[in-house]
């Protein structure tokens, strides 16, 4: 969803693309000259941190094309700039893993920076399912791999993670400080 309040009234797109869309606008500055600003507006997108009924963590190893491997948490962008943050992350579960779950709890939203603006939402889905083969778009190739949460929290230090700039700053942090640790634990799995 594109919220109109960070986009000024004045802001011409001068881009739209499949994913983004790229505004200009002159704004005046405090001492009275002005300046061509730009945003980008990335289309927002929903992950999941899905949780076996046995409490290990379930993750993908993806392939695409152009990118080399990443480890990710299954999600992805929208399917159009009104989805629901919800219906996203519950879609891309079952495309991405073929779990699904009866739980799926909101966890945090990452907010991108003043001129590069997305909503990333991510939830805590607790008790995954396994319901059917994976069915991932032809851009992509998955495999599943699962986690002990200590193993999850070495994640930190993996480049190939492709949350490190919003997650490693959490697990990074759980790892180093046990009362962190256990405040994460209590957050995944409700204990």
């Amino acid at each position: 969803m594109i919220h109109k309040s960070i986009i000024p009234e004045n802001a011409e797109l001068i881009f739209s693309g499949i994913r983004s869309r790229i505004y200009q606008w002159d704004q005046e500055l405090y001492d009275g000259s002005n300046r061509r600003f730009e945003l980008i507006r990335f289309i927002d997108g929903a992950f999941v941190l899905p949780i076996l009924p046995d409490g290990r963590i379930l993750l993908t190893r993806q392939e695409q094309p152009g990118r080399s491997e990443f480890i990710s948490l299954p999600g992805g962008s929208f399917d159009s700039p009104d989805e629901n943050p919800r219906d996203c992350a519950r879609r891309e579960l079952l495309e991405e893993t073929g779990y699904m779950t009866n739980t799926l709890i909101e966890w945090m939203t990452y907010y991108g920076t003043n001129n590069v603006h997305t909503q990333v939402h991510y939830y805590i889905a607790r008790d995954c399912i396994y319901e059917r083969e994976i069915q991932g778009d032809g851009g992509e190739k998955i495999t599943l791999f699962t986690l002990s949460f200590d193993e999850f929290l070495e994640l930190s230090s993996d480049p190939g993670f492709h949350h490190h700039w919003n997650l490693l700053p959490i697990l990074y942090e759980a790892r180093l400080h046990p009362d962190k640790k256990e405040a994460l634990k209590k957050i995944l799995y409700g204990m």
